[in-house]
């Protein structure tokens, strides 16, 4: 009569597209002889995002068996194929064992990754069989996009997307990779809803739309100093890093319309690929020069200086009351970029 007992090796679960769960164990030679036991059944996640297995029903219809549930504690990670692996967390003296989840993360929330299982033979995803990890997006020291995983004792894990990212045509920022699956290459974008900011000098920030504790801050270095109004234009480059050890160059180049206002702050409005138009907002110390043009020396709303002018000329504000106003409350001098203009 066969066993209705929790399977040998509950701690290498194989997941396929038959939502089943096969102990393929690596365990002892006589116990991988075994026939192989298959159950059915499904998984997801729970708040401290350990993996949860509800086991349906047992395929070779054996004699008593009964609905369970299997939860499995553990580390998260990812391995070089974008697949979720989970090393299970056991006692001291048992052998590392480790849980891999055959699919791939097709969907990045902004305080969700969401993990698709894929069919061993046809390679298709099961779509009823999505897993989705709480926690929040931050990029590392080598500018990678990572996720953090929450644990229940206020620890995370950490999963990095190795890979380079990119910017799409409407500034979204989108996340590339190719896995092969039944002989043949998948590709999959991940598209992160979000919208850019000015952290401070050298610092460019990509914050995702719906979290207060979601955002991207990158290294980036702007290409130029100078910027003109009327280009419309606000480039960096940054360098990531990527775990081949090779250093790629993204140009983030933002278009948009700079507005100058009359407290002397500075927005850039940027649209998104959703319609979305937001603005980077940044405050100016106004100087003014010939031939009614504007010289704003940029400084983040924390007051720190950017390192970056702007030019505007009296038609780009939409305001000829500005440039009057500003020459009636400057009579003094104000340097900027080591050059003295009279107001």
């Amino acid at each position: 009569m066969p066993s209705t007992t929790r399977p040998r090796s509950a701690y290498r679960e194989l997941l396929d597209d038959l939502k089943r769960l096969a102990g393929a164990g690596q365990a002892t030679l006589s116990e991988r002889l075994r026939p192989l036991r298959v159950i059915e059944g499904s998984v997801t996640t729970d708040r401290a995002n350990r993996l949860v297995y509800d086991v349906a029903g047992s395929r070779d219809g054996a004699d008593g068996f009964r609905p369970r549930r299997i939860t499995l504690d553990g580390a998260w990670r990812l391995n070089a194929d974008h697949e979720l692996e989970l090393r299970l967390a056991q006692a001291e003296s048992a052998r590392p064992r480790t849980l891999t989840l055959r699919g791939a993360i097709v969907q990045a929330k902004a305080n969700h990754l969401v993990f698709a299982l894929r069919g061993q033979d046809t390679g298709a995803f099961v779509r009823a069989q999505r897993l989705a990890l709480s926690g929040r997006w931050q990029a590392d020291r080598h500018n990678r996009l990572t996720f953090l995983v929450e644990k229940s004792r206020g620890e995370e894990d950490r999963l990095t997307l190795a890979g380079a990212w990119a910017v799409g045509t409407r500034h979204e920022l989108l996340y590339r990779y190719r896995q092969r699956s039944a002989g043949r290459p998948n590709e999959h974008t991940l598209m992160f809803r979000g919208a850019w900011d000015i952290a401070g000098a050298n610092r460019l920030v990509y914050r995702l739309s719906g979290s207060s504790d979601s955002a991207f801050e990158f290294s980036a270095s702007v290409q130029s100093r100078a910027l003109q109004a009327r280009e419309g234009r606000l480039a960096y480059q940054v360098g990531i890093r990527t775990a081949r050890g090779s250093t790629h160059r993204e140009r983030v180049a933002l278009f948009g319309a700079w507005k100058l206002h009359k407290d002397a702050s500075v927005s850039f409005e940027v649209p998104y690929a959703d319609g979305r138009i937001q603005a980077i907002r940044l405050e100016g110390a106004v100087a003014l020069g010939p031939r009614e043009q504007a010289a704003v020396a940029l400084r983040t709303r924390r007051g720190e200086p950017l390192g970056l002018t702007l030019t505007l000329t009296r038609q780009m504000t939409r305001d000829a009351g500005l440039f009057v106003q500003a020459r009636r409350n400057g009579e003094e001098r104000s340097i900027m970029g080591g050059v003295r203009i009279r107001f």
